[in-house]
């Protein structure tokens, strides 16, 4: 049902947005899905729910892919959305941030749960296996 209930109010939004939100038949917008609850991330748009906090609580949601879940809530709305990206709040408020002002250095979250997110250089994070982005950033 919640995952309804997002698609459903994501389609009421784009209902509101009018010709120029529509993409050309066989193209799909990409939606950044932040999502503020545990889980075991195995990509960039793959997350199964490890539990829920802040007092939810949906059974059946648990141990499953999230953004699968909300994928099939669109298809039954008729929304033609590719999940992009899975974030928690943290991250989604520093890309948000970066994206208006490269100067952006730091997110905070102060709510039902605390968070903080920051930019690092690449070279000094010790578990980062990858080739370095050419920004040298994290």
């Amino acid at each position: 049902e919640l995952f309804d209930f997002i698609a459903k109010e994501l389609a009421r939004f784009i209902a509101t947005e009018g010709e120029g939100f529509f993409l050309p038949p066989g193209s799909k917008r990409e939606l950044g899905f932040t999502f503020s609850f545990p889980v075991k991330q195995l990509s960039i748009a793959s997350g199964t729910l490890i539990r829920w906090t802040k007092g939810f609580s949906i059974a059946d949601a648990v141990d499953k892919d999230v953004v699968v879940e909300l994928t099939k809530a669109l298809d039954r709305q008729g929304i033609d959305l590719r999940v992009a990206a899975l974030v928690n709040d943290t991250i989604g408020t520093l890309a948000g941030g970066r994206y208006f002002n490269n100067d952006v250095a730091a997110a905070v979250i102060l709510g039902t749960g605390t968070n903080v997110a920051y930019i690092e250089r690449a070279h000094a994070i010790p578990k980062w296996h990858g080739l370095l982005p050419k920004s040298g950033e994290m």
